[in-house]
């Protein structure tokens, strides 16, 4: 084998080197850095609370539906809607998050003053959904309601 083939071959063999190198520093960058042990510690250090959220849309001709989630300590109305529901939509407002559809279900499908409340523990909330933090047990009802009466 000639000098310049070895140089070559050395060459191409450090390049390759580099190229693997590369990838797997890539490829902890993208991850995070933090190995999948460590941050699923880390969320289950996170103090969490449990509670039920429940959707009625039978005003609407929809359902009534439940769904147990767990989330952060600090959560609020809103977090838990978005973890039990997949279809959300909402929008920011002066107020906070204002809650216009659950499920394909919208504000003004029934009239001009129909559209999403939502109590917890029984009782109408005095601050928004994304301003009122939950406990552990905590009940939160989004109810669908075709006229809005005070």
């Amino acid at each position: 084998m000639t000098k310049k083939n070895m140089s070559r071959r050395t060459f191409l063999a450090r390049l390759a080197g580099g190229v693997a190198a590369c990838a797997l520093a890539l490829s902890v960058c993208a991850c995070g850095g933090t190995p999948a042990a460590e941050q699923e510690a880390t969320t289950q250090d996170e103090p969490q609370i449990a509670v039920t959220v429940e959707i009625d849309a039978t005003a609407g001709e929809g359902e009534l539906t439940s769904q147990d989630v767990e989330l952060d300590e600090g959560s609020t109305a809103y977090d838990a809607l978005v973890a039990a529901i997949d279809d959300v939509n909402a929008s920011d407002s002066d107020y906070g998050m204002y809650v216009a559809g659950i499920n394909g279900l919208a504000a003004g499908d029934f009239g001009d003053m129909s559209g999403w409340m939502f109590e917890v523990n029984g009782e109408m909330a005095e601050v928004g959904c994304s301003e009122y933090q939950l406990a552990d047990g905590d009940v939160v009802t989004w109810i669908y309601v075709t006229e809005f009466t005070e």
